[in-house]
């Protein structure tokens, strides 16, 4: 991995830790003092605030083209929306195949967003479908995407929907939270516009929390009593064949985020923003130029550069260690209530 490769990803790690401590500690916090305000304001301050202080401040960019915010054209909309609809049928299948594998696990899934449920439809919607898709998606597919530019198109979009699955703390829905990060990655990326992550982030939790107050009262709880008694054969084959729609509708997500590009913006993109990614060619190397100074110069140069690169390692092996830590320890609290 190049030096530049390597202090990128450290100062995403570092962007990333800092989130995931503030979120764990202080946001924990001001949720349990002020309730769903405590939401707002988490969310304002670790995935507004966080994100526009690293572009500005650390990585010394400008902040619309560094953070792709750019208009869609109505066809791109659309597509972000029709998208969104099939990124989240696929996530509840997912989902389905999740509780499925939990129960014949003998575990019990546990309803993660109780607060939500508890505030009604209207303010459910405001902070659990709208805010998080602006502001989640202002962290992930636009700072954490951008930052991860030096590592290459491919690498950027799976390290960026890994760590978006992974700041959830579940080890249960880690990796349908983390496809989809990935598919909203692929799509920005692709577009050179962030608004088909916020499209499809808003569609995701919306649709889900919609449903949810749909069907919350009109459940009946002997048919889902009456679910004990189907046998487990039964439901190892509906988790396959959820497993096989899922991976159809997957296929099918992962084609329409392919089929965005700049033609989908409202503007021309600036190219040179978009493909800064690039490996900077080395320096021609004059013969006329070298001498013994030079050449003792230049050992020293590639010295520190050989430092600075073990530096950068050895942080980016740190920081990688701590969020590790950090997420083990919650998903290992999340285990011990399903299981428990």
């Amino acid at each position: 991995m190049h030096t530049d490769q390597l202090a990128a990803l450290v100062r995403v790690l570092s962007f990333y830790l800092v989130a995931l401590v503030a979120l764990v500690f202080f946001g924990g916090l001001l949720q349990h003092t002020l309730g769903l305000a405590g939401v707002v304001l988490s969310q304002l301050l670790i995935f507004v605030l966080l994100p526009l202080f690293f572009t500005a401040e650390v990585e010394r960019r400008p902040l619309r083209p560094f953070l792709r915010l750019r208009m869609l054209t109505p066809g791109g909309i659309g597509r972000s929306a029709l998208l969104g609809v099939v990124g989240w049928l696929t996530a509840q299948l997912m989902g389905a195949m999740l509780v499925l594998l939990v129960r014949l696990l003998g575990g019990e899934m546990v309803h993660t967003y109780q607060m939500l449920l508890d505030a009604g439809s209207g303010p459910a919607l405001l902070v659990g479908a709208l805010l998080p898709a602006i502001c989640e998606e202002l962290s992930f597919r636009g700072y954490v995407l951008g930052a991860l530019r030096p590592l290459g198109p491919t690498a950027a979009v799976l390290l960026t929907g890994l760590l978006f699955g992974a700041l959830h703390l579940s080890l249960v829905r880690l990796v349908p939270l983390t496809l989809l990060g990935m598919l909203w990655a692929l799509a920005v990326q692709r577009s050179g516009s962030i608004l088909p992550g916020m499209i499809m982030h808003l569609f995701n939790n919306g649709i889900a929390l919609g449903l949810t107050f749909f069907v919350q009262n009109r459940t009946n709880p002997a048919e889902l009593e009456s679910l004990e008694a189907v046998p487990d054969a039964a439901l190892w084959a509906a988790v396959v064949m959820l497993g096989l729609m899922a991976t159809g509708l997957g296929v099918t997500a992962y084609q329409l985020a392919m089929g965005f590009s700049p033609r989908h913006l409202a503007r021309p993109v600036e190219l040179e923003v978009e493909q800064d990614w690039r490996p900077r060619p080395e320096p021609a190397r004059d013969a006329a130029a070298d001498s013994p100074e030079v050449d003792r110069l230049r050992a020293e140069l590639a010295v520190l550069h050989q430092r600075r690169r073990l530096l950068l390692g050895a942080a980016s092996v740190l920081m990688g260690g701590m969020t590790l830590c950090i997420y083990l320890w919650a998903s290992f609290q999340e285990l011990a209530v399903v299981f428990g």
